[in-house]
């Protein structure tokens, strides 16, 4: 075979490794690195984390507005339910803020009061804390949005954890990206054969270079656009053609549903929202009013009254702010042991399940189109020089 025939046929060898190159690049480029790397203009951060707040906005729009309703979601949590699951955790509370409470403002009493007064004591707070928990958490349900702002929470939650949001998409559009990767060795080829038979008779010096830009621009342009492309199927003959994202709503919704519900909007993370927010300060006094009532109801009225004129009102009033301080303080540790029926009961991953397989396929095109949206034009221009180098190098060897 002749020399010529060897550089011939390697021309859509050539174009098939660099349309298969440039499409992976462009996929890494995407997600990696996650830091910029480089010295500004001459460097890269990753589409995904250079652009992460815009990203998890755009990402939490679509599921705050399409998805959930967070007054929706929290109706599902049943107060008494919750109180059983706590109910251990709450009698040894009671206990604890007792005896804490009285060896501290009334400790002669305390020490002198005989034993099965304390455990009746004991007895009538256990019983009387459910009914406080349960209250605390109907006036949750009802100052919920006072108490969270769940699309700061996730665009957060997203924003900080870029690795996250990677693994978001890098799961949803798995498929899509090996699709890139595999169409361009397979367009890169097909755009050689054309390069290869016009150099057979064209042997221009600027042939293979000007080739290779368009094999790298075309093969980047095709694999991105054919993704999504067409929406709805469209059928010609036996063959029936759609955007492959768009064929595969049902088992991307399920795998968007998981990670969501399993690393972002659990009841844990919900609650250490709540905490280290100003949603806080108004759970606090949600428990505050209703420990206070708690031990005016314990004491019942007589008791109340002999024992505001045997300790003084102003005695009285701080040994409900103190037993009420001390609930606040234990009442995040004490409500861990909720998270796991929480979780249950709130069904967010199969929420956010059905409701994505319901979206129209211009909705569902939003869960993946817009890490593509960003920066695309440089993904193609990336891979169009680098099919120009190719061929640059190509002409090199003929010269």
């Amino acid at each position: 075979m002749s020399l010529n025939a060897v550089f011939l046929l390697s021309i859509p060898i050539i174009a098939a490794l660099v349309g298969w190159l440039t499409n992976k690049l462009a996929v890494w480029m995407t997600f990696y690195p996650l830091d910029y790397y480089g010295r500004p203009p001459f460097g890269w951060q990753g589409i995904i984390p250079a652009k992460a707040h815009k990203m998890a906005t755009k990402a939490v729009e679509l599921v705050t507005s399409k998805l959930i309703s967070i007054e929706e979601e929290f109706e599902k949590l049943n107060a008494e339910e919750i109180v059983d699951e706590m109910r251990p955790r709450l009698n040894e509370l009671s206990r604890e803020i007792i005896e804490s409470v009285m060896k501290r403002e009334l400790p002669l009493i305390w020490r002198l009061l005989p034993s099965t007064q304390k455990e009746q004591l004991y007895r009538e707070t256990a019983a009387q804390f459910p009914a406080a928990i349960s209250n605390v958490l109907l006036d949750v349900k009802s100052s919920i949005h006072e108490l969270l702002d769940i699309n700061r929470m996730m665009v957060e939650g997203l924003t900080e954890d870029p690795e996250m949001l990677n693994r978001i998409f890098i799961k949803c559009g798995e498929k899509e990206f090996k699709f890139i990767e595999h169409s361009g060795f397979a367009f890169g080829f097909l755009f050689g054969l054309v390069q290869m038979l016009v150099w057979n008779y064209y042997q221009f010096w600027w042939l293979l270079p000007v080739g290779g830009l368009v094999v790298g621009y075309l093969t980047n342009f095709l694999a991105l656009k054919l993704i999504f492309r067409p929406v709805h199927p469209i059928k010609i003959g036996p063959f029936k053609i759609q955007g492959l994202f768009m064929k595969r709503q049902n088992e991307v919704s399920k795998e968007y549903a998981k990670i969501l519900a399993d690393e972002l909007l659990t009841s844990e993370q919900i609650f250490e929202f709540i905490i280290r927010t100003k949603g806080m300060d108004t759970f606090t006094d949600l428990a505050r009013k209703h420990v206070k009532n708690m031990v005016d109801t314990t004491t019942g009225t007589t008791r109340k009254v002999v024992l505001q004129l045997t300790v003084g009102s102003s005695k009285y009033e701080r040994m409900k702010h103190l037993a009420a301080e001390m609930f606040v303080e234990a009442l995040p540790v004490s409500i861990v042991s909720m998270f796991g029926y929480a979780d249950k009961s709130l069904k967010i991953g199969p929420t956010l399940e059905a409701k994505l397989k319901a979206l129209s396929k211009h909705e569902f095109e939003n869960v993946l189109r817009p890490i593509f949206q960003e920066d695309e034009h440089i993904l193609i221009i990336v891979g169009a020089v680098l099919g120009a180098v190719a061929g640059i190098i190509q002409m090199a060897f003929v010269l």
